[in-house]
């Protein structure tokens, strides 16, 4: 038995077969041997044998568990029903050979399902329950009869959930009570005993629907609880107990007793119990997927409650990280049951932002939705019975978008996966009863139908309204008789059948809709469907309006007299309905008008139009009442015809104007513009000199009414522009902004100089281009503004009698414009003659005047001024109307000024009052919530918690402000990086979050500047520091990877948008060739107009303004921003489009860490964060987390020294022949800096290396930050006098660098391998360089003729050398380097002819390109001295991205000796293997190679990654 027991063990711990089948046998041998009498007696013998078959027994159900070989349990329980024959009833082993044979029985119950052994099992279980009993009655077995009697509750559980006999489960229940009564209350099982008993409870209510169960069941998961928080359960299993029980049993029994009292305080704890159930769940558990549905789907029934969007933004987010956890494999779950669970879940996940899209009407969500759906689909098996429905949720998701933005895309989707649905549910594609089927199927028919009208009313084709009226005549086909939703179909039908006689024209089709809707009718009231009054008021309606329809067309009388007692009849029915009623009326009177011409039938048309209107709230949003509106408009313009009284017309466009504002971007919104046009007609008719009264009908018609010509047309642009600019002074929209410069500019030109007119324009444009200057920065603009401004106020000093309000207007514009250029003193001195004047609202000028004095004291740093402004805000405030919007920007500036008087004059006393005061100007701002510059308001508030010391609050508005999304871009990273700034320097908690949502913004400002050169400027001026404080901060949490992308995202913020534009799409063109080029062309168009610094931009539309000359100034920028507005729109709806097609989601998305981790898969990269709150290096590692190397504290100061030493080092050893400056005496060694560089930098890094066991004489990638990006990194070291290295980074390792990690993963999945063989271009200056022919006859005997071709001298003109760029993959420039620092996109390649600039080189796409060869000064520099370091402006990075794979370039200056030397030693070696093996790579030998001096650095790596490989100098010995 020894042996038996060993292998059993054995098997359980290795899950051999071989040992449980060895067992087996042995045990089989063991039985089989007859029983002696000599060594006991024979009960012993008996016992033995019991004893043999019970471990037979247990040894062949775990193999049946093991193999589901039903032979193995059948043995097992023969086993076990022969042992117990053997075993006497009062033997205790008796009850554990029960125990064993009812295990058998319920495994081979659970194997096949067979009644009898659940039943038997049962069976034996009340026997072992009896036997528990009499022993209870002899000790202290309690515990034990409770674990029999509760076995025996989860047998009865088992049967009645298999065979749903309600005597089983009242049994169960009475057993575990039972159990229950039988346990102390300490016991450790208790716990689960109250689970089970509340389970038993719960589907007792489930059967009988009494809520007593469903209470006992929540009171015993309540006790099961309390139990394991007493410490009734060992340690390690309450944990996962108690979220069991409080996410599965109290959460879910709870709910159900929500749903089916509606007590909301049971949802609540629900939602509670959901909650604290998760945090208890360990983070890779596979419940937690389920657990987060269920506190979603609690948290969305709260939501349902209480309608407060926080409960549905919850639910939306745990969804969303059920679904995370399941699509990141998170947790261990069969794939197929993942992707079921997944699919089940995203579609929820789709429901709950459609719910929140109804609720808050973000575009954002539905668009989420419908990309959730789609993703559902894509998981669910094509034959999935949830497949159809699946289908009509991502339709009606497509549906809502099309009304939302109008994009017949959506409808045409929404369309295309209804007719899928359909057509799943019409072949039998899923398994659903056919009778299941007809319902989901007559509504998906139905609801085609209501899409494919939706579609013929936006401009579809007739045959949409064909099929619709098809659809829903199937529909009607497959409904019931009795169906209540048949009344509903038929007029649908009905309405179908009628749009197609509008369409038509044949009286037949609506003679259908008369007949349709009468049977509808009919249903309702003749007892086939339940009676609905306000079903009934709506078809009699619509029966009227058709009927109505047919009297125009027949003229017969019996039709209208018809309709209008419809109306009068659907009024009695239902009075709810009676304003729909009187409008129909209204209609029916004024169509009899029409044949009559009696004005009483119009006076009863026009009354009933007004009793419809008087039912109306004022604050009515449904469809009625501008269609009531309309029609009373129509019958005002009607009696206007008749009798010529102007109060008619007058309210009449009231009326029109208010419609075509209310419907703006809505369906219809065109029709009530055309009717807003005609009565503007009836108006300029009455009086053709107000052409104003075209109002809002002028904005939406301007494409149409522009061609006016003739005396008004002036008149026109005016009003035209002015509105446009108002319009933008409210919604802050750029495209606003340019059409109103154009105009004005336009109106400048064709205006004469000298009257007061024209000095209105030049003041109107100079308010529109100040604009501007705070949109993009342009000081043109500013400096354009201010002369403008200057000659409009000239202009009206200058009549003999000027008009006091001209002035005032004309010299507000003017020191408006001198604050924005801060010209302080200037334009304080004009807004104190501006309220010496008394301007009607003098608040206006108080409020300038005191804005100018604060902006001035702020820039100079110094309190005096600020109560003089103060004074000043109070006083405006005190004449300012309380409703009044003027209140706001004094109230904004009343709150500056003291947070400024708090922090330039101090006195904690100001601290409550500034709080009060900013308090008040946001509060404010909650009568005018849209408002754009509440974000002003709140950052305030955010200033004076923070001055105040209350930190966290502040942070909260701060957030707040930087989050408010009616604010512009830029407005919302100016705060950002104020509580970047702020933050940063307090080293409060949130810097982190602040620094990366400035980044988020820096990119959106980037989006919206329209050319790279104020795209540089913006970075100049904003962005210096943002990635290394971010870098910063999250090293110091701990939160490297966050680091790692924090210098991603912020570095090479240009050429990433620029390579963007060049975005490889071949796989693209395969899925969508159309899109595809739709995406090149666009992307082509961007990058020109990004780079272009002609004024003629290709491919732009010429501005639709007069034949009359312009004034030039500004017009090419003018032109450039519209046009970038107009390309970038395109360019986000096409990415928008790629994103949908699978595959492409993460098109042109920020690049997570885990792909960033990928470009260290070759070999560590090296990021050096410089900074002058810490320095670190982060090396990037290609599966392992960053390793920290901590760098010297003062390593940014000395960077900084360092860099300015090499500039010193640069001048002092330029050449005479390729830079004009002649050599000078060394003043600074170069070696000491590379020492310093080594001990500060490199060694660290060196040391870090080796210890993580970096092979010796293996490639390393240099990630510089800043201006450490000058510095020759790959050189570091400590040299001998003669220039030989002692000790340094070469002796251990050979550096590349690249400016981004992208650039570097980009680099490897675009490297080109092999090619048709090379072909050389040099392109030289001999003529000033003499060096360079000895350099090119080093070429010539280097290279064939074939392979060489030379552009020397006057043949070298830019525009040819590129041209011939297109067909040499490799090019030699040997030439002088010029750097401009002050504008990087003007540094070049000094040519014969011309400079061939950075610009010029970026512009050109050379796909074949594959290496440069720069011999010229600083092709690779300008970090040392840039304003913007992490930008890579060099030309090297020029030609690199127009499509160069290697590049060969210098950090500084050279010499024209050294050109010939290092071009023949370079190329030599390249061509050690021969011509048609040649390759760039191997000229980065390795460790202490020796060419030429440390002063060069080769670059070398594929497509899109800088490699810089250090030289050292020449042994001279």
């Amino acid at each position: 038995m020894a042996v038996a027991q060993a292998l059993m063990l054995r098997f359980m711990t290795l899950s051999e077969v071989a040992d449980i089948d060895e067992c087996i046998a042995y045990l089989d041998e063991v039985l089989a041997i007859p029983p002696s009498w000599e060594d006991g007696s024979p009960d012993d013998e008996l016992h033995n044998a019991a004893l043999s078959l019970s471990f037979l027994g247990d040894a062949l159900t775990l193999r049946f568990n093991h193999s589901k070989n039903v032979e193995d349990a059948d043995a097992a329980i023969e086993n076990y029903r022969i042992a117990l024959t053997l075993y006497s009833s009062h033997e205790p082993i008796r009850r554990k050979c029960l125990e064993a044979l009812v295990q058998a029985f319920k495994c081979r119950f659970g194997g096949y399902g067979r009644k009898e052994d659940v039943d038997e099992a049962i069976q034996w279980q009340r026997e072992a329950v009896s036997l528990c009993q009499i022993e209870f009655n002899e000790g202290d077995t309690n515990e034990s009869l409770a674990g029999f009697l509760n076995g025996l509750g989860d047998l009865l559980m088992l049967r009645y959930n298999t065979f749903n006999l309600i005597l089983d489960v009242e049994e169960a229940t009475e057993s575990y009570e039972t159990a229950l009564a039988f346990l102390l209350d300490n016991s450790e099982i208790r716990p689960q005993y109250l689970g089970d008993l509340a389970i038993s409870l719960y589907r007792t209510f489930k059967a009988k629907g009494q809520v007593e169960h469903l209470n006992g069941a929540i009171d015993r998961v309540r006790e099961a609880i309390a139990c394991l928080l007493g410490g009734n359960a060992p340690l390690d299993e309450i944990l996962g107990s108690l979220a069991q029980n409080l996410n599965q049993l109290l959460g879910d029994l709870l709910v159900d007793r929500y749903r089916k009292v509606g007590l909301i305080v049971d949802l609540e704890e629900a939602t509670e119990s959901y909650g604290k159930a998760l945090v208890l769940l360990p983070d890779n558990s596979e419940k937690r997927p389920l657990y987060l549905s269920n506190l979603s789907l609690s948290l969305h029934l709260t939501f349902r409650a209480k309608g407060q969007v926080e409960d549905l933004n919850g639910a939306i987010d745990r969804l969303r990280e059920a679904v995370a956890c399941l699509s990141d494999g998170n947790v261990p779950v069969d794939e197929d049951e993942m992707h079921g669970s997944l699919a089940q879940k995203l579609n929820q996940l789709g429901d709950l932002l459609r719910l929140r899209y109804r609720k808050v009407g973000l575009i954002v969500d539905l668009e989420e939705a419908t990309e959730s759906y789609g993703k559902a689909l894509i998981l669910l098996p094509d034959n999935s019975e949830k497949r159809p429905f699946y289908l009509r949720d991502l339709s009606s998701s497509l549906h809502r978008t099309f009304q939302a933005k109008g994009q017949v895309e959506d409808l045409n989707g929404a369309i295309d996966r209804l007719r899928e649905a359909i057509a799943y549910l019409s072949d039998g594609n899923v398994p659903v009863d056919e009778d299941e089927i007809h319902g989901p199927l007559a509504q998906n028919l139905n609801q085609l139908g209501d899409l494919l009208v939706a579609r013929y009313q936006n401009g579809g084709p007739i045959v949409d309204l064909e099929e619709a009226t098809e659809s829903y005549g199937k529909a009607l086909v497959l409904l019931p008789d009795n169906s209540e939703r048949r009344p509903r179909y038929l007029r649908d039908l009905a309405l179908s059948l009628q749009r197609t006689y509008e369409a038509k024209g044949q009286v037949e089709d609506l003679k259908g809709a008369i007949d349709r809707i009468r049977e509808a009718l009919a249903c309702l009231s003749g007892g086939n469907v339940s009676s609905d009054e306000g079903e009934t008021c709506i078809s009699l309606g619509y029966l009227g309006l058709f009927l109505e329809a047919r009297f125009r067309w027949t003229r017969e009388r019996p039709d209208i007299d018809e309709a209008i007692q419809c109306q009068y009849q659907a009024m009695v029915l239902d009075p709810t309905h009676r304003g729909f009623c009187l409008d129909n009326l209204s209609t029916h009177w004024y169509a009899l008008y029409s044949m009559t011409e009696d004005r009483s039938d119009l006076e009863q048309a026009l009354g009933f139009s007004r009793e419809a209107l008087e039912l109306c709230s004022v604050d009515d949003n449904s469809s009625r009442l501008p269609v009531i509106k309309s029609h009373m408009a129509a019958h005002l313009d009607a009696r206007f015809r008749c009798s010529g009284r102007a109060e008619d017309l007058e309210e009449a466009l009231k009326i029109r104007r208010g419609l075509v504002a209310r419907a703006e971007g809505k369906i219809g919104h065109r029709v009530d513009v055309g009717d807003l046009v005609q009565s503007l007609d009836l108006q300029r008719r009455q009086d053709p000199g107000q052409l104003s009264v075209y109002d809002e009908g002028i904005k939406q018609h301007r494409d149409s009414v522009l061609p006016i010509l003739g005396p008004y047309h002036l008149d026109f642009l005016e009003q035209l522009a002015i509105s446009i600019l108002h319009r933008f002074q409210r919604s802050r929209e750029p495209e606003d902004l340019e059409e109103a410069i154009t105009y004005l500019r336009e109106l400048t030109a064709l205006i004469p100089r000298g009257p007061i007119r024209h000095a209105n324009h030049l003041s109107h444009l100079a308010g529109a281009l100040r604009s501007r200057f705070f949109v993009f920065g342009r000081i043109e603009d500013i400096d354009d503004a201010i002369d403008s401004a200057q000659e409009a106020v000239a202009i009206v000093r200058s009549q003999a009698s000027h008009i006091r309000d001209h002035l005032i207007v004309c010299l507000s514009v003017l020191a408006s414009c001198l604050d924005a250029r801060c010209i302080y003193e200037e334009a304080i001195a004009i807004w104190r003659e501006v309220v010496s004047l008394s301007p009607p609202n003098i608040w206006t000028a108080l409020c300038n005047l005191a804005s100018s004095i604060l902006s001035r004291q702020l820039k100079l740093g110094e309190p005096d001024g600020i109560e003089e402004a103060i004074v000043l805000l109070r006083k405006s405030l005190t004449l300012i109307p309380a409703e009044h919007p003027d209140r706001l920007r004094s109230l904004d500036a009343l709150a500056l000024a003291a947070v400024m008087r708090c922090l330039l004059g101090g006195g904690i006393e100001n601290q409550e009052d500034v709080l009060e005061i900013c308090h008040e100007n946001v509060a404010a701002y909650e009568r005018f919530p849209l408002d754009k510059d509440c974000y002003f308001a709140i950052r305030t508030l955010a200033k004076a918690y923070w001055i105040k010391g209350d930190y966290d609050e502040a942070v909260t508005h701060f957030e707040r402000a930087v989050n408010l999304r009616y604010a512009t871009p830029h407005s919302r990273f100016q705060t950002a990086t104020q509580w970047a700034g702020i933050t940063m320097q307090a080293g409060h908690s949130s810097s982190l979050r602040a620094h990366m949502k400035a980044l988020e913004l820096l990119d959106r400002c980037l989006t919206s500047t329209p050319t790279i050169d104020l795209q540089h400027q913006f970075l100049t001026e904003n962005a210096s520091t943002l990635a290394t404080n971010a870098a910063s901060r999250a090293i110091e949490s701990g939160e490297l990877e966050i680091a790692v992308q924090a210098l991603e995202q912020g570095r090479a913020l240009l050429w990433s948008r620029m390579r963007g534009y060049r975005h490889p799409i071949e796989k693209l063109h395969g899925l969508n060739a159309g899109l595809a080029e739709e995406f090149k062309e666009v992307c082509q168009q961007l990058e020109h107009l990004n780079v272009s610094s002609q004024h003629n931009v290709l491919g732009m539309p010429p501005i639709l303004v007069s034949t009359t000359p312009h004034t030039p100034l500004g017009l090419d920028f003018d032109a450039k921003v519209t046009n970038n507005r107009q390309l970038l729109d395109d360019y986000e709806r096409i990415i928008s489009e790629i994103r949908q097609i699978d595959g492409f989601s993460s098109f042109l998305q920020a690049t997570p860490f885990s792909t960033l981790q990928t470009a260290a898969s070759e070999g560590p990269v090296i990021l050096v964060n410089i900074n002058e709150h810490r320095s670190d290096a982060m090396i990037l590692r290609a599966t392992e987390t960053p390793l920290l190397v901590p760098l010297p504290e003062n390593l940014s100061a000395v960077v900084d020294k360092l860099a300015t030493w090499l500039i010193v080092v640069d001048h002092i050893n330029r050449n005479e022949e390729r830079k004009g400056v002649a050599r000078q005496p060394k003043h600074i060694d170069l070696s000491n800096i590379l020492q310093i560089l080594w001990n500060t930098v490199c060694q660290p890094i060196a040391l870090a290396l080796q210890e993580m066991g970096h092979p010796e004489g293996s490639r390393v990638w240099w990630c510089p930050i800043g201006r450490l990006g000058a510095l020759p990194l790959h050189a570091a070291g400590i040299y001998d006098n003669k220039g030989v290295l002692i000790e340094g980074f070469p002796n251990l390792y050979v550096s590349s660098y690249t400016p981004t990690l992208s650039s570097l993963i980009a680099s490897r999945e675009t490297a080109v391998k092999g090619g048709s063989g090379p072909r050389l271009l040099a392109v030289g200056q001999s003529n000033s360089l003499p060096k360079v022919k000895d350099e090119f006859f080093k070429l010539k005997s280097l290279f064939p003729s074939n392979v060489l071709e030379i552009r020397d001298g006057d043949r070298a003109e830019s525009d040819k050398v590129l041209d011939n760029l297109q067909n040499h993959p490799w090019v030699h420039f040997a030439c002088h380097g010029s750097l401009d620092t002050g504008s990087p996109f003007k540094s070049g390649f000094v040519l014969h002819d011309k400079k061939l600039s950075l610009r010029d080189i970026m512009q050109a796409r050379l796909p074949n390109a594959e290496l440069a060869f720069l011999a010229a000064c600083h092709s690779a520099a300008s970090e040392s001295t840039s304003k913007t370091p992490d930008e890579v402006l060099t030309l090297a990075a020029a030609m690199q991205f127009c499509g160069f794979r290697s590049i060969v370039g210098t950090l500084w200056a050279m010499s024209d000796n050294d050109g010939p030397v290092l071009a023949e030693k370079f190329y030599t070696h390249m061509l050690c293997n021969g011509l048609d093996n040649m390759d760039v790579f191997p000229c980065t030998v390795g460790p202490r190679s020796s060419m030429l001096g440390f002063e060069w650095f080769i670059l070398t790596q594929a497509y899109g990654t800088f490699s810089f490989f250090a030289l050292s100098k020449p042994n001279t010995d």
